[in-house]
């Protein structure tokens, strides 16, 4: 008789908390007041946990009631106001919710709407916590995206960024003393390939250089005088590149490409050039120490040279990239552009560049690198006409600009 009292009394306590579990999550449904019904999947999840709650604490209540009875017990009383729910099960309600049809349980709660509960007192542990979470992840995210809205926009950003391969090379030089200059560069590198086929890839690349020129001039007498110095900063190079790229592997080693490039150097008299591209190319190696492919199509550019029109014309793109693994981690890199105007042959231009990389940890390296631009027909430079005596005529008459450029640039890599 008293085992079979024992296991009741266990049995009422089971059924009692896992009702009053049922019942704590009342107020994070109740506590969400306003004009509107719940239009969430989470609103239906919830309203079913509560009905569930309630026939499980009403179970509990007929336990008690009868125990009350015996041994003159009394306990707080429970006082509540709950919205209908149809107890329907948890298998069709996850099928609606599924197909996108689930019906939304519950009616409106408003300010004259409250919901009273007078409960026993139980201690408060971290299990609790933790064991609602478990029962209830929807709304407990729910709860947590809607106290720190800037947090959900910075996660998005992260998940945005997340499935790209990232690579930043910065560069800084000062000189100081009787010459002074400054030099900044900066390139940044995005791939990613969501499949075996597709691949995105975007680059960016800035450089700036200024130097100051120093003219210094003696005024007073020989035996006493004052040195006065006058300091001109200007800026002597500036370039800068963006570009995206989409590649798609047609089969085996063939690809298909569509790309977009935009660059400007003022220094060569380029003040803007955009160029898109499509065409398809070939991989002539893609393992883990050797990575070779060549493209091939044909371009648009809008072009814009200093002094000049614009200028709008079809061309001829061939670019070459090889990238090979060397001995203790080290790499170099090498990529080869050329473009030709198809008005004006002529008119070619090819873009060299040349990389060696050593690894200082697993995500940061070294890296040295030269590139160099070459126009075959570029824009011609405007400058003042003077007379055999050194005096200035007010003219000016075009000259030849250098058709070579060239960048020489150290820089550290972050890889992540």
């Amino acid at each position: 008789m008293l085992i079979t009292r024992t296991r009741k009394g266990m049995a009422i306590i089971l059924a009692f908390t896992i009702g009053l579990v049922g019942f704590i999550q009342l107020p994070t449904i109740a506590l969400a007041k306003g004009p509107e019904e719940v239009k969430s999947a989470a609103g239906a999840r919830a309203g079913l946990e509560m009905g569930l709650a309630t026939k499980l604490l009403e179970t509990a209540g007929l336990f008690f009631s009868e125990i009350k009875m015996t041994a003159g017990w009394s306990w707080p009383s429970i006082q509540y106001r709950l919205p209908a729910v149809p107890l329907n099960s948890l298998e069709k309600l996850d099928r609606e919710m599924a197909d996108g049809n689930g019906a939304v349980y519950g009616t409106p709660v408003t300010d004259q709407q409250e919901i009273q509960v007078e409960i026993m007192e139980l201690k408060k542990e971290e299990s609790w916590t933790q064991k609602l979470a478990e029962m209830s992840p929807v709304i407990w995210e729910d709860s947590q995206e809607q106290q720190s809205p800037s947090a959900d926009k910075k996660k998005n950003l992260i998940n945005w960024l997340d499935p790209w391969k990232k690579t930043l090379e910065l560069s800084y030089v000062v000189t100081g003393g009787n010459t002074l200059s400054s030099s900044f560069s900066f390139g940044a590198n995005l791939t990613r390939s969501p499949n075996e086929k597709d691949t995105y890839t975007m680059k960016t690349f800035l450089l700036r250089s200024h130097s100051t020129t120093i003219t210094r001039r003696a005024v007073g007498t020989e035996e006493t005088f004052t040195v006065e110095e006058e300091r001109t900063r200007r800026l002597s190079a500036e370039n800068y590149l963006l570009s995206g790229q989409y590649d798609h592997r047609v089969s085996g080693r063939l690809t298909a490409n569509l790309a977009f490039v935009w660059d400007r150097n003022k220094f060569s008299g380029v003040l803007s050039r955009a160029l898109w591209t499509a065409g398809a190319g070939l991989v002539m190696a893609d393992s883990a120490r050797t990575k070779m492919r060549t493209q091939a199509g044909f371009s648009f550019t809008i072009r814009k040279y200093s002094q000049q029109p614009v200028n709008t014309f079809l061309g001829f793109r061939y670019s070459l990239s090889w990238e090979q693994k060397l001995f203790d981690n080290a790499s170099f890199a090498t990529a080869f552009i050329f473009d030709d105007n198809l008005a004006r042959i002529s008119d070619w231009r090819y873009e060299w560049n040349f990389s060696v990389a050593a690894p200082l940890n697993k995500k940061l390296s070294l890296k040295t690198g030269v590139r160099i631009l070459r126009n075959n027909k570029p824009p011609d430079l405007s400058v003042p006409l003077f007379t055999p005596e050194g005096e200035q005529t007010g003219i000016t008459v075009p000259i030849p600009r250098g058709k070579v450029d060239t960048f020489f640039t150290t820089s550290f890599v972050l890889n992540f």
